[in-house]
């Protein structure tokens, strides 16, 4: 139902057992991030209830029960019709996605159909059509929702009713947006809605529309246009008169609090709970109290966040529905448990809230297993604690969605990985985390992970990426927390005391005029300046009080801020020597590489004059195919020596020199042509030095038997890439195998230093002859193999 709008995933599954091995769960992830395309989404679970009650589109769980007792007491007219209308309503919207909800709510909606059909109310049967709709699409019944709105509309156009249509559109768009997510579509019926509106002078409506609209955007990541379009929207609700303006600020608080301006994101949740105060508007109270506990938690306030959190749990509790804000929120405070020391309360506080609450889709079940992993985590048990870690990126992998929680989730789970030296595997969740980083992280996010990566590439030695990632930590750091942020930070947070400050007095002022308004007038004057003077002292003690405890936690920000100078400058020595470090490693590398390519050329001038001296001519040519596998090595290393990369060897390059060496060494310059196709590939030289030896010897052979008493012919030499793996062909056109010889078998120098290369780097060697005339050696490799090695 469009509890998607509030839980997203249909169904569930199958948690994962105690017989699934971890492995497994992280094979499944890695398949998973290398084919699933990710949505540029932000989903934010409490703003999307907003979206429904900012314009009446459902009711809490407390109304539902009123409008049920209503029910039997209602009358055979338009108030039974909208109590039934109602209820259908409810039935689809709440939170979750179960059948016999979806089933209630047409149950509901088709009686008040049928009512609405005997009295020929005409824009009732519209409005309830409207709903059916989306109940059918909500229970995937495509074919049956959109043969219904296509009557639907013919009938609004017949009838002349142009507000249904454009009613009807909308709800269309709407329920779309949390389905099939067919944004073109939903973009097209928001815009004909919102033409008919216009005609219609009808501006309510088409703000209504303009503010979905500016939801969309901001669920796609376009942050900047979001803002803008929300800004012209509350504009215009003021312009009107429109008083319900917390939904927009709501929005607004949270566009700032992913740009990372927290200031403007407090102005606006301050801004949103005062007019939801004022409204008394409290439906969407829980979302409301969440985002603002949120951006505590981002800007590093966690006492102010873990009190917005426990209200915004508490609120959830109170309909007790399965709700992921609820989960969510409950997620933060076993965090803040945890942080006191206290793993057992955390673990029982989740398994309660679960067994109360129970889960029932993906969403809910990621979260609850992320607050399981903490809390086994604090535990130290950490069999359990990569288990649940791995299942929450499991369970959102399942829902198909890529939003706020779930990277932080995948965050957490390569911290886990970093703390237990295991840096390969927290390498593989940390750096994706990176992909289109300026849409899907928040500043506060991207902060993090950038701290995880200068841990990670630190440890593994490579220190120009560490600082690179230090640099942009510290830079995000710097942004978020300067001094005239916090500045401003406090300000908005003494101006919201002061105004709550002032209300309670007039409200504690009317009250006592009420108490007392038997009295007479002198009575009166008198005590009202009496409360006046001694609620104006306790407004003045608190300023006091609160400026006190300003000045103090200035002092103390003074002397963490020295403290904190003082370390970077200690870590900027530090990276200054690291790279001076680094700087003479790379230098020793090239000395020793060119002095390990002179030794080789050293020892090929000894096979030369040695091979002078010789008569016997296997015994030269012994000598000469030795020279050519020491040329093959020394020139790995003056490739190596000559380039800034120290460990791979560009693979074009290196294949066509040792190819025209070998050619131009057996003198058939004008006789052999060659046909070279190698990829633009670099590979390490432990993979580099084993495939010029193959191809030395492959390249040998066909030189000493493929083509003899001079015979002209063609070697190639193709090295591609396929998936994982890496395939190196050699072949000729020449005379072909002896019709005796077993490749496999054979016992030659040359071949059993194929084989034997070819098993150490994990290789597949096959040497076969083609149909017509020819050798062709096939050899399959991947860098993997050569890992496990």
């Amino acid at each position: 139902m469009i509890g998607s709008v509030l839980s997203f995933i249909q169904s569930t599954v199958r948690p994962i057992g105690s017989t699934r091995s971890i492995l497994s769960v992280e094979v499944a992830i890695r398949r998973w991030y290398s084919s699933f395309v990710r949505i540029n989404t932000y989903f934010f679970f409490g703003l999307l209830i907003d979206v429904l009650s900012a314009h009446g589109q459902n009711i809490n769980r407390q109304m539902a029960n009123q409008l049920l007792v209503q029910l039997p007491k209602s009358k055979a007219d338009t108030s039974r019709i909208r109590i039934l209308f109602e209820l259908g309503k409810y039935q689809l919207f709440k939170p979750g996605n179960v059948r016999t909800d979806l089933d209630s709510s047409m149950t509901y909606l088709n009686q008040a159909k049928q009512l609405s059909d005997s009295l020929h109310l005409l824009t009732w049967q519209h409005e309830i059509d409207a709903v059916r709709v989306a109940n059918y699409l909500e229970g995937a019944n495509s074919q049956q929702a959109y043969s219904l709105f296509d009557r639907l509309i013919a009938d609004c156009r017949r009838t002349g009713d142009r507000a249904s249509e454009a009613n009807a559109r909308f709800r269309l768009g709407f329920c779309i947006s949390f389905t099939t997510k067919k944004f073109p579509e939903i973009f097209d019926n928001y815009n004909q809605a919102i033409a008919i509106y216009r005609a219609l002078h009808n501006q309510r409506q088409e703000l209504l529309i303009r503010h979905e609209i500016a939801g969309l955007h901001t669920n796609l990541g376009q942050l900047d246009l979001a803002e803008k379009e929300f800004q012209t929207i509350l504009r215009h609700y003021k312009a009107i008169g429109y008083t319900k303006l917390h939904y927009t600020y709501n929005w607004l608080s949270t566009i700032s609090r992913l740009k990372g301006d927290f200031d403007k994101s407090l102005f606006y949740s301050l801004r949103c709970i005062e007019s939801m105060n004022r409204t008394g508007d409290t439906v969407s109270a829980a979302s409301f109290y969440g985002n603002l506990a949120q951006m505590y938690f981002e800007l590093g306030r966690y006492r102010q966040s873990n009190e917005w959190y426990r209200k915004t749990l508490a609120k959830w509790r109170q309909d007790g529905l399965p709700n992921y804000g609820m989960y969510s929120a409950a997620n933060i405070i076993v965090r803040d448990l945890i942080e006191q020391h206290k793993p057992k309360e955390a673990l029982k506080l989740i398994n309660d809230l679960v067994t109360q609450i129970p889960t029932i889709n993906y969403i809910q079940k990621g979260s609850v297993a992320q607050s399981f992993a903490y809390s086994y985590d604090a535990l130290k048990d950490d069999k359990l604690a990569e288990k649940y870690y791995l299942e929450a990126m499991m369970w959102y992998m399942k829902a198909n969605h890529d939003f706020e929680m779930s990277r932080k989730a995948q965050m957490e789970v390569g911290r886990f990985y970093q703390e237990r030296n295991q840096f390969k595997k927290a390498n593989f969740y940390i750096r994706s985390l990176l992909i289109d980083s300026t849409k899907k992280n928040s500043l506060s996010l991207l902060k993090d992970i950038h701290f995880m990566l200068f841990k990670i590439d630190s440890a593994a030695g490579d220190y120009k990426s560490a600082i690179y990632h230090f640099r942009l930590h510290k830079s995000l750091n710097d942004s978020i927390f300067n001094e005239t942020k916090n500045n401003q930070f406090n300000l908005l947070e003494i101006q919201y005391e002061t105004q709550k400050n002032k209300q309670n007095i007039v409200l504690l002022n009317k009250q006592k005029i009420l108490q007392d308004g038997e009295l007479k007038q002198a009575r009166i004057v008198r005590n009202g300046i009496l409360g006046g003077s001694a609620l104006l002292l306790c407004l003045l003690a608190l300023s006091y009080n609160r400026y006190r405890l300003k000045q103090r936690s200035n002092q103390l920000l003074e002397i963490k801020q020295l403290e904190i100078n003082r370390k970077n400058q200690t870590l900027e020595t530090l990276l200054t020597e690291q790279q001076q470090l680094l700087t003479e490693k790379e230098w020793m590398l090239k000395e020793i590489h060119h002095r390990v390519k002179n030794n080789l050329q050293i020892i090929t001038s000894l096979l030369h004059s040695q091979g002078v001296f010789l008569k016997d001519e296997a015994a030269q040519s012994a000598i000469r195919e030795s020279q050519n596998r020491v040329h093959a090595m020394a020139l790995i290393h003056q490739k190596l020596y000559q380039s800034d990369q120290l460990t791979a060897i560009p693979m074009a390059g290196y294949v066509a020199e040792i190819v025209d060496y070998l050619i131009k060494s057996f003198d058939r310059e004008d006789t052999i042509r060659k046909w070279i196709n190698v990829m633009p590939l670099e590979l390490d030289v432990t993979l580099a030095v084993p495939l010029g030896l193959i191809l030395n010897e492959a390249v040998t052979n066909s030189l000493k038997y493929a083509f003899i008493d001079g015979k002209r012919g063609i070697i190639c030499v193709e090295l591609t890439t396929q998936e994982n793996h890496y395939l190196l062909v050699i072949s000729d056109d020449g005379t072909g195998l002896p019709a005796d010889f077993n490749p496999q078998k054979s016992r030659t120098l040359g071949m059993s230093l194929m084989r034997g290369l070819s098993k150490q780097i994990g290789g597949s060697l096959q040497i076969r002859q083609h149909a017509n005339k020819g050798v062709e050696v096939r050899l399959e490799f991947s860098e993997e193999a050569i890992g496990r090695e």
